[in-house]
């Protein structure tokens, strides 16, 4: 049978009654029919045996790019057809992106369809004989997956269980080193695993749909705290003004209509200035979905809260994409500032974002401030406001107030 060339582009076209790959062929590729309509069959001595017909936006020959086998089928085309090439290495980079249960749940799929192809064709027709009562072994995800699956539900109980609480990190002007907010930052106080940093829950949470939930659960806390903060006492600019509060959030909680309730119910209660909380959202999580991410970010600029456009200079930094944020503040990146006087790259990076952010009237944060030539250098710049263990690591609330009131006045 005539067959198409191994594939070299990105799309392959194939006209009608042309082979696309044999059964037995070895495979390193799957294809996405774009147009047209193929057909899968396998050789047999009295006859071929059509298995299936496939059209637009179908797939053929992924069992072969996913296990690395050989074809089980032969395909060919009914009409001229498009197909667009999808290799093994884009299928793997995708896969190795996901989280370990997905990638457990395909490795097993693709173990049972082995199995029962092989089941299938040593029968020879005949019914196929019962599976041999062996060991089985367990895909290689299925440790990291029963973890995440365990990590899973106990967020959930500790969700239940009140065990999430909120410590702050003082936000301070470079220029005086006086506090003039604080970032809220969730801790974890885990029954047996002690106290556990974001970092040890905050991605499960997020693949999982579960950072919703503990978005709600520090958006109440903070409410709650706002009231009591005190003034700042025109250290921040003319005037007295309230010490104001940063919260983080995902970008997946801007779609939530849990969120979105809990914030309209504040501006209803009026309990606090929706000026003293500002909500920080990364760059690169409003990337994946940008026009619904703007709407609802606007939609926040005119209840009056805040927003800091967080990690900046990790993503896709430009003026003409962050020109379309309804942002109020813009922080930098802590791994730029930690590496800034030693990395002169760092350092021209950081007077990018400045220069960028001034163009645009926007205060800069630098986060990760642990030197006090670093806190000069950002000063010099231009860059208004400072964070990192050069003025405080995040404490608790009481604490934090306590430090605000013994700085000279």
């Amino acid at each position: 049978m005539p067959v198409v060339s191994p594939p070299s582009l990105h799309r392959v076209q194939l006209c009608a009654g042309v082979t696309l790959f044999n059964e037995g062929d070895a495979g390193d590729a799957a294809y996405l029919i774009e147009e047209g309509r193929l057909e899968i069959f396998a050789t047999r001595s009295d006859g071929d045996l059509v298995l299936a017909c496939r059209g637009p936006g179908e797939v053929v020959g992924e069992m072969a790019i996913l296990d690395g086998g050989k074809r089980s089928a032969t395909v060919r085309a009914l009409a001229d057809s498009v197909l667009i090439v999808i290799t093994r290495e884009q299928l793997a980079r995708r896969i190795s992106g996901t989280d370990p249960i997905l990638r457990m749940c395909l490795s097993v799929v693709l173990e049972r369809y082995r199995a029962t192809v092989a089941r299938l064709e040593g029968a020879g027709g005949r019914p196929a004989a019962p599976l041999p009562s062996e060991p089985h072994n367990p895909s290689p995800y299925f440790r990291e997956a029963i973890e995440t699956l365990r990590l899973e539900q106990e967020i959930q109980s500790g969700i239940d269980r009140a065990e999430f609480f909120m410590v702050f990190q003082p936000i301070v002007r470079l220029d005086t080193a006086y506090t003039v907010g604080f970032e809220a930052l969730m801790r974890w106080q885990h029954p047996e695993r002690g106290l556990l940093p974001p970092s040890q829950f905050i991605p499960v949470a997020e693949s999982s749909g579960l950072i919703s939930r503990l978005t709600l659960v520090a958006l109440k806390i903070v409410a709650e705290l706002i009231p009591r903060l005190p003034d700042c006492n025109g250290r921040d600019g003319p005037g007295p003004g309230k010490l104001f509060l940063n919260l983080n959030i995902a970008a997946q909680d801007l779609f939530e209509s849990d969120f979105l309730d809990l914030v309209e119910s504040l501006v209803r209660d009026g309990r606090f200035e929706t000026s003293s909380l500002r909500f920080e959202v990364t760059e690169s999580g409003l990337i994946k979905d940008p026009d619904r991410s703007i709407a609802t970010l606007h939609k926040l600029r005119e209840y009056g809260f805040g927003v800091a456009i967080d990690d900046f200079g990790t993503g896709y930094s430009s003026l003409n994409y962050l020109s379309t944020l309804p942002a109020t503040a813009i922080k930098i990146d802590r791994g730029f500032v930690r590496s800034m006087m030693d990395d002169p790259k760092s350092f021209k990076i950081i007077q990018m974002i400045v220069r960028l952010a001034d163009e645009l009237g926007l205060p800069v944060v630098a986060e990760g401030i642990e030197r006090p030539e670093q806190a000069v250098a950002l000063n010099g710049m231009g860059c208004v406001y400072g964070q990192g263990y050069l003025y405080g690591r995040p404490m608790q609330f009481m604490e934090a107030l306590s430090s605000v009131v013994d700085l000279p006045r």
